[in-house]
C-alpha cells in the first residue's frame, strides 16, 4: 500500500473512541449511510419469538421460509458493505502496485537519433517480475468485490421486494430480469413494485455511462469463468522531457494497461473485426476501476433511499405485498458435500460455552434455534 495511504490507517483513533466498522470504513474512505440506514430498520422488524424472523410477513410465508429468507436478507444487507469495502482496499493496494510496475519501466523507451526504442529491464528478482501479476489479482479483487455486492443487492431486492426468486441464489441479471416483466397492474403492490423496478432503471442509467453495469458483470464472468484476454497496454511520456549528455533526449515513460472493451467476448471474435480501437477502453485501468467503484457506490446508495420507502410501505400495508414462498421453495437444506478437511479433528471442535455478538444473538433468536426455542421447528409449517 503507498505510503500516505498507509499513514492514514494506522492514524491512531482517540483513546475515548470505542471503534465500530463504521469508522473503519472512513478511513478507506467507504461511506454507505442510507445502506446503514436500511440495513438497521430491516434488522429491527427481526423478532425474537413467536412467530420469528420478519414477524409483519407472518402468516406468509410459513414459519420456516419466513425464518430463512429473513436472515438470508440480513445476511445480503451486511455483505453489501463488506464486500465494497474489500473493493476499496484491494483498489488501495493496485493503486501501489501499479506505481511500483511503472516505475521500473520508466526507462524502457530509449530515444535514439533514429527515433524511440523499446529495452524493458530484466526483472532483477521474482518480486519484480511479479509486478503484473499483483495488479492483476487486485484488479479481479476489484471487480469481484463489486459484482459480489450487485449480487447481494439483488438478495436485497428479492427480499423487499418480494420478487418470486430463489433470495439464496440471488443474481443481479436475473433480478433485473424479473423486474421487468412486472407491469404493475392488478394491485397496489404490483404497481409499487413495477415503480421500483423503474427507479432501479433509471438510477442504472443516471450513476454512469451506458453499458457500465453490463461490463462488470461480464468482466467478472469473465475473470471468474472464462479463458483470461490477452492484456494490452502501452507507454506514455512523462513531462518534462529531460536531455542526456549527448543532447539527446532521455524520454522518461510510465506503463499503463487497458482494459477489453467487450470483456463477454473473446480474443479471436474481437480480433476478427480487424479494428483495433474496438479492442480496449480508451482510457487507463485505473480511471476505468475507478468510475466502476464511484457508480456501484451511487447505485447502492440511491437504490438503499427508496428499497427505504418501500419497505416501510410493505410494513405499513403487510397484506398487500406477500413474501413468496418461492424465494425458499426446499426448506431448509440437509444436502452436504460429504468434504470433512484434509485433517479431520486436528482439532476437534466442540465448544462448551462461547461468546456471541448482540447482532447474532438477535438473529439466533429469530430464527428459533437458541436451545429452548430449537424444538418448536419440528412443529413450524
Amino acid at each position: 500500500m503507498r505510503t500516505a495511504d498507509l499513514a492514514r490507517l494506522n492514524k491512531p483513533y482517540p483513546e475515548t473512541l470505542d471503534p465500530i466498522d463504521a469508522d473503519a470504513m472512513e478511513a478507506i474512505p467507504l461511506r454507505l449511510p442510507n445502506w446503514t440506514t436500511l440495513e438497521n430498520e430491516v434488522f429491527a422488524d427481526f423478532t425474537m419469538q413467536h412467530p420469528y424472523g420478519i414477524g409483519w410477513w407472518a402468516p406468509d410465508p410459513g414459519a420456516r421460509c419466513r425464518i430463512l429468507i429473513s436472515d438470508q436478507l440480513y445476511c445480503c444487507l451486511v455483505s453489501v458493505p463488506s464486500n465494497m469495502t474489500e473493493a476499496v482496499l484491494h483498489w488501495l493496494e493496485y493503486l501501489d502496485a501499479s506505481d511500483r510496475d511503472s516505475a521500473r519501466f520508466a526507462d524502457a523507451v530509449k530515444m535514439t537519433p533514429s527515433g524511440p526504442t523499446m529495452s524493458p529491464p530484466k526483472p532483477r528478482t521474482a518480486y519484480e517480475q511479479l509486478g503484473p501479476d499483483f495488479m492483476r489479482i487486485h484488479q479481479a479483487g476489484i471487480i469481484r468485490a463489486l459484482a459480489s455486492a450487485l449480487d447481494c443487492l439483488a438478495g436485497v431486492i428479492i427480499g423487499v421486494a418480494a420478487l418470486p426468486l430463489s433470495i439464496l441464489r440471488a443474481d443481479f441479471a436475473k433480478a433485473r430480469r424479473k423486474f421487468g416483466t412486472i407491469d404493475g397492474a392488478g394491485s397496489d403492490g404490483a404497481s409499487i413494485q413495477a415503480q421500483l423496478s423503474r427507479r432501479l432503471e433509471a438510477t442504472i442509467a443516471d450513476v454512469g455511462p451506458p453499458g457500465w453495469l453490463d461490463w462488470t458483470l461480464d468482466f467478472r464472468n469473465m475473470l471468474v469463468h472464462r479463458g483470461r484476454r490477452i492484456e494490452l497496454g502501452q507507454y506514455l511520456p512523462l513531462e518534462p522531457v529531460l536531455y542526456g549528455p549527448d543532447g539527446h533526449p532521455a524520454q522518461p515513460a510510465r506503463r499503463i494497461s487497458h482494459l477489453p472493451r467487450d470483456p463477454g467476448r473473446s480474443d479471436v471474435e474481437v480480433f476478427l473485426d480487424g479494428t483495433p480501437g474496438n479492442l480496449v477502453l480508451h482510457e487507463e485501468a485505473t480511471r476505468t476501476l475507478e468510475g466502476l467503484m464511484r457508480c456501484t457506490t451511487n447505485l447502492l446508495e440511491t437504490t438503499a433511499t427508496y428499497m427505504l420507502e418501500f419497505w416501510r410501505w410493505r410494513r405499513a400495508h403487510p397484506a398487500d405485498l406477500r413474501q413468496p414462498q418461492t424465494q425458499w421453495p426446499d426448506g431448509p437444506s440437509i444436502q452436504s458435500t460429504g468434504f470433512n478437511g484434509y485433517a479431520p479433528n486436528s482439532p476437534h471442535f466442540n465448544p462448551q460455552i462461547g461468546m456471541m455478538h448482540p447482532v447474532n444473538e438477535r438473529r439466533f433468536r429469530a430464527a428459533a434455534l437458541d436451545d429452548a426455542a430449537r424444538p418448536q421447528w419440528t412443529t413450524f409449517d
